[in-house]
């Protein structure tokens, strides 16, 4: 139904504006595109977030806030105000915007383009560009050139891949391991690291050793679909390499929290 009317909307708008010479009416339907783009209040424990959606599948998480990653919310309430917080697959900011209201520093990572504008936007109707840093690039094991696959180009998708994948659009992105990115450009170092990339986990932590052992007191890791179907895939072993140990956290959960021994 709501694809359907959807259609009928925006076939108004375009007979609408047929009448017009074509540069004025390409100008108005570009304008109602810009003013129908959804911007959410978000309700959370630190305070009122703005979110814009500029497509439906962005709407998925600013929607589900507290409902569908209950985890993930108390992790960020329990960090200390003041930890720099990486964000490693930041989608379109939403616990990054999260974590800045309640007094952290940010750096968020999303290599997706799509996903990375929408999420540089809301840091900016948000007044948070002096507590979260934006970097639109992935990490993995090592440092190159990489083709991220993507499952779907709008923003707020998520599955993207940079290993191997039939079928989508390949976007090309700097991809850098976590240590060579640190050693390259001394960027604030992680305290804790939220960790949600949809399948390489293990291979973004291999490349992180080195931060990890140094600096990182706290990873919260999603564990699931291919990783939970392996028995975590190695990343509860890779992160117990590093000197971490699992933290109990209440109810089931996708997200799992490790803590520096």
């Amino acid at each position: 139904m709501s694809r359907s009317l959807a259609r009928f909307l925006s076939g108004l708008v375009r007979n609408a504006t047929r009448p017009m010479r074509p540069r004025r009416a390409e100008a108005t339907r570009a304008l109602v595109s810009e003013m129908l783009v959804q911007r959410l209040t978000v309700p959370t424990e630190a305070g009122p977030l703005l979110v814009e959606c500029p497509s439906a599948r962005a709407l998925h998480d600013p929607q589900g806030f507290g409902q569908d990653e209950p985890e993930t919310v108390a992790w960020i309430m329990g960090l200390p105000a003041g930890c720099v917080l990486w964000d490693i697959g930041a989608n379109i900011g939403l616990y990054s915007l999260f974590a800045a209201r309640r007094g952290l520093r940010v750096l968020a990572f999303e290599p997706s383009a799509s996903s990375f504008a929408a999420m540089t936007r809301n840091i900016e109707i948000n007044g948070f560009d002096d507590r979260i840093s934006a970097y639109c690039l992935a990490f993995a094991e090592q440092t190159a050139l990489v083709t991220l696959n993507m499952a779907n180009t709008a923003a707020g998708h998520s599955m993207h891949s940079i290993e191997a994948r039939e079928g989508g659009f390949r976007q090309a992105v700097p991809g850098f391991s976590v240590d060579e990115f640190m050693a390259r450009f001394a960027p604030p170092p992680p305290d804790a690291i939220k960790l949600d990339v949809d399948g390489i986990e293990p291979a973004i932590l291999r490349g992180a050793m080195v931060t990890l052992r140094r600096h990182v007191c706290e990873v919260l890791v999603e564990i699931d679909g291919a990783n939970a179907a392996a028995g975590g895939n190695g990343i509860p072993e890779l992160l117990a390499e590093a000197g971490f140990t699992e933290a109990p956290m209440d109810g089931a959960a996708r997200n799992r929290r490790f803590v520096k021994t």
